[in-house]
């Protein structure tokens, strides 16, 4: 088994990646907005926006610790044995000492580095979570939210990183490059 969590800032290519491990390598991606998070705003009648997913990750963590949805992902990667997992969207330094404990050996960090402006145009370019037509001014304010701001210190203890300023092209293949040394 292998676990890959990716980490970065917002836009940096993070769904990319891990789709990409998806249907390349047969993995099972897993995603904090997707599996843990928009369920319960779905069951609260809240919409899935930006705003409402940081206030509620914000409200459970508050409530319980820090790695506590990436206790609820663990729950889901130990009942799938025998598969290969890719996280995508770890933010909080406690999710990744999360995995590390849980996956010893199996749980990879990567981070995805990518500049500001390219990551602002592909936010605004896909729409989703209520942000099309974003102002560079409103991206740049969201990026100080507290689930933003610790984004920068869990990537600094990231097994490995991945540039990804220049393309799908180069982006997989860097992503083939990681998982031939996975794989090993």
């Amino acid at each position: 088994m292998i676990v890959v969590g990716f980490t970065g800032k917002r836009g940096c290519g993070k769904d990319t990646a891990s789709g990409y491990l998806e249907d390349k390598h047969g993995f099972v991606m897993l995603d904090f907005t997707r599996d843990v998070l928009a369920p319960i705003l779905v069951k609260q009648g809240k919409p899935v926006t930006r705003e409402n997913l940081i206030d509620t990750g914000m409200e459970g963590r508050r409530k319980n610790h820090n790695g506590i949805w990436a206790d609820k992902l663990s729950e889901i990667i130990k009942q799938g044995k025998g598969k290969n997992f890719v996280i995508s969207g770890i933010r909080f330094r406690e999710e990744v000492d999360v995995f590390r404990k849980n996956f010893p050996g199996l749980f990879k960090l990567v981070a995805i580095m990518c500049d500001e402006r390219t990551r602002y145009e592909r936010v605004k370019r896909r729409s989703t979570k209520g942000e099309a037509g974003i102002s560079f001014e409103k991206f740049r304010e969201t990026e100080k939210r507290p689930t933003e701001r610790v984004i920068a210190e869990t990537m600094k203890t990231a097994d490995f990183s991945i540039d990804n300023n220049d393309g799908l092209d180069d982006l997989y293949s860097e992503l083939e490059s990681l998982m031939e040394v996975l794989k090993r």
